[in-house]
């Protein structure tokens, strides 16, 4: 997961025009041009070691909006030869993760707060897709939802729901 992650410190962005309200939607659909393009934060991602593990690919991390995928193997397999529930969590958080990141300034920090998932059916063959948007975006807080599909032979089934709350850390303002 990458919650806590930062990103590099080149890679510079700008607060969407929207204001930050509190209890105020934000307008998800521009994006200034000094945001954070998608392909440096999919690549600042990527190449993060647990990713590399996992071997997960970050597919979307686009004006609130984030995509992970993963192809199923017996390394992501329990004992019960069905995917383990941490690997279909880690693509929901993450998913989550780059949607809120894709909104933010580079050097802002964020980190999961709490997460609630259902699983819906077991998964044994196919591709993993996590596919996140951001519900309520604060000044600190925000509240994402995730749902996470198997894919196997043309079919997209949905596997599990994810809901989770972000804490925004935003760098202190000189005065």
């Amino acid at each position: 997961m990458i919650s806590g992650m930062r990103l590099p410190s080149g890679m510079r962005s700008a607060r969407l025009n929207a204001p930050y309200g509190r209890g105020k939607e934000r307008d998800m659909t521009q994006q200034e041009p000094s945001t954070i393009s998608q392909r440096d934060l999919i690549e600042a991602s990527n190449t993060a070691g647990f990713f590399q593990l996992l071997d997960a690919h970050i597919e979307e991390a686009d004006i609130g909006r984030g995509k992970v995928s993963i192809r199923v193997d017996e390394r992501l397999m329990h004992p019960q030869m069905i995917v383990h529930g941490g690997v279909i969590f880690t693509l929901a958080d993450t998913a989550m993760s780059m949607a809120l990141l894709s909104t933010l300034p580079a050097d802002t920090r964020i980190s999961t707060i709490e997460a609630k998932i259902n699983y819906l059916l077991p998964v044994r063959t196919g591709e993993l897709v996590a596919e996140a948007s951001i519900v309520q975006q604060g000044r600190s807080i925000a509240v994402l939802e995730a749902t996470v599909y198997n894919i196997q032979e043309g079919t997209r089934q949905a596997v599990a729901r994810l809901l989770g709350t972000f804490h925004i850390a935003r760098q202190k303002q000189a005065v």
